[in-house]
């Protein structure tokens, strides 16, 4: 168990979003240090709410083509 906890705090401090998230919702802090197998948990919410999914980086990614195709548009006239 304690070993697990060890793990947590690591990939923790590892990533740096991550530990934004716990700081700026700290019920997590309780939460994981009870339950560290709620990482998985905790992680893919985190992910959701600061917009880390596959899915929020392919619509930025497809906003600034957007944004591009638009600047060379504008450019062409």
């Amino acid at each position: 168990m304690i070993t697990m906890i060890k793990r947590v705090i690591a990939d923790l401090y590892k990533n740096n979003d991550m530990l934004f998230y716990l700081r700026t919702h700290p019920e997590w802090y309780k939460v994981l240090n009870r339950h560290p197998n709620y990482y998985s948990q905790f992680t893919k919410e985190a992910k959701e709410e600061l917009k880390l999914t596959l899915n929020h980086k392919l619509d930025r990614f497809k906003n600034q083509i957007h944004l591009l195709s638009l600047v060379k548009e504008y450019m062409n006239r």
